[in-house]
């Protein structure tokens, strides 16, 4: 049986179009007999956020809501939604109460500082010319921006941020005007500025695997949870060793929450000749020999670079925002290949470790990119002798991309 769409009414094309009845309405609400299959639930931050944050002078009070309770700084999401209120004490001879809505990008450059307008809102809420007198209390409702132009192209806006070269910070204001003092070109005003937090929420598309869950069973059971990341370890040409294939396993997604753990898997894979200058003299007995040339020390960590572009110039900065921890695993029966793609060639051992990186607390701001700032995110394998003369390895680092986030997976829909 043939289906045949309903008929629907075209937007009129100009005023003096005669429109034929309207396109049905549509509604969330349930008519009579119907009932919802699958829902998603929408949780709104602001039903979360119950405290008032207020800054006081001696002439107006500043009251905004929806806060932390007990926050010393207001913070705002993207497309956040700024209400309040302001008191004042005296409306007497007011010309006008104006509420601004400011940010701005410092940039440090060759010997100067170049600051570039992010953010400026400037609303009226009260004026003279209006025929009603100003009142004591103004409520107000605005949004925060998501976006600024950039010669003529919008950007995102950036979160408030502080680095060795660039700061982004944004204040609220509000001014009250009166009319000119006698002799004097410049009108009376007071005014208070408040500094607040614009902190954009992201989170990850998946989640990640558990990391109680043992890495040789999930690799095994679900390889599709992992990325392989492959990097190599040179010899020396002298010492005619075989190069180390450097295998790290990190979670597939690669986009990770900021207070979560990350659980990665190293395994390093050579002849027992170019894996032996990996094991402590001190370490337990192993099938491989010891050398006594220098140990190599490993290290995986998270390394956040920031980026600052102004005209030709570049300026990088490189922090460590957290450590990686490493257990030496036990090596796998000869006969266990879960998660290589083909045995081990003759000859070949390998050496695994089990690890988790976490970023440290003070970091709150997720990775992001805007002209002329970008703040990316790596995870770094660090192998490197402690005694390079001595060791037939060279150094070697590996920069993985990845995307770190403000907040965890969730299954539920959240309004930020």
């Amino acid at each position: 049986m043939e289906s045949i769409p309903p008929s629907y009414t075209p937007s009129p094309p100009s005023p003096s179009y005669s429109p034929s009845p309207p396109s049905p309405s549509y509604s969330t609400e349930l008519l009579p007999g119907e009932q919802t299959v699958e829902g998603t639930r929408r949780l709104s931050l602001q039903a979360q956020n119950t405290g008032v944050f207020r800054r006081i002078t001696d002439n107006i009070t500043l009251v905004l809501r929806d806060q932390q309770p007990g926050s010393i700084t207001p913070v705002y999401g993207r497309h956040g939604l700024v209400r309040g209120h302001i008191s004042l004490r005296s409306t007497e001879g007011l010309t006008e109460v104006t509420l601004k809505l400011e940010g701005h990008l410092r940039l440090e450059t060759s010997g100067a500082t170049i600051t570039t307008s992010v953010a400026f809102d400037s609303y009226s809420l009260w004026s003279s010319s209006s025929a009603e007198p100003c009142p004591m209390t103004l409520p107000f409702t605005i949004f925060f921006p998501s976006t600024f132009m950039d010669k003529c192209k919008p950007q995102p806006l950036p979160p408030s941020f502080e680095d060795k070269y660039a700061t982004c910070s944004y204040m609220l204001s509000v001014v009250v005007s009166r009319p000119r003092r006698f002799l004097s070109s410049f009108r009376s005003s007071d005014s208070l500025v408040v500094p607040i937090c614009y902190h954009p929420r992201s989170r990850p598309h998946t989640p990640m695997l558990s990391r109680d869950v043992p890495f040789m069973t999930t690799v095994k059971s679900s390889p599709e949870e992992w990325h392989q990341v492959l990097s190599t370890m040179n010899a020396t040409k002298n010492s005619k060793l075989t190069p180390v294939q450097c295998l790290l396993f990190i979670p597939s997604a690669q986009v990770y929450p900021l207070s979560e753990t990350i659980p990665f898997h190293l395994q390093l894979r050579a002849p027992s000749s170019s894996l032996a200058p990996f094991i402590e003299k001190s370490a337990p007995d192993h099938s491989l020999p010891v050398s006594s040339s220098g140990e190599v020390t490993i290290r995986v960590y998270l390394l956040r670079q920031v980026i600052v572009k102004v005209f030709e110039e570049q300026k990088l900065s490189n922090r460590i925002i957290g450590e990686g921890k490493l257990t030496y695993s036990a090596p796998l029966p000869d006969n266990h290949h879960s998660y290589r793609n083909a045995p081990l060639e003759e000859g070949i051992d390998c050496l695994d470790w089990d690890g988790e990186l976490r970023c440290t607390e003070d970091v709150t701001v997720g990775s992001f990119a805007t002209n002329p700032l970008s703040v990316r995110d790596f995870i770094v394998l660090s192998l490197e002798p402690l005694r390079p003369v001595k060791c037939p390895l060279l150094a070697v680092k590996h920069f993985h991309p990845v995307r770190l986030v403000t907040d965890p997976w969730s299954d539920h829909g959240v309004t930020w």
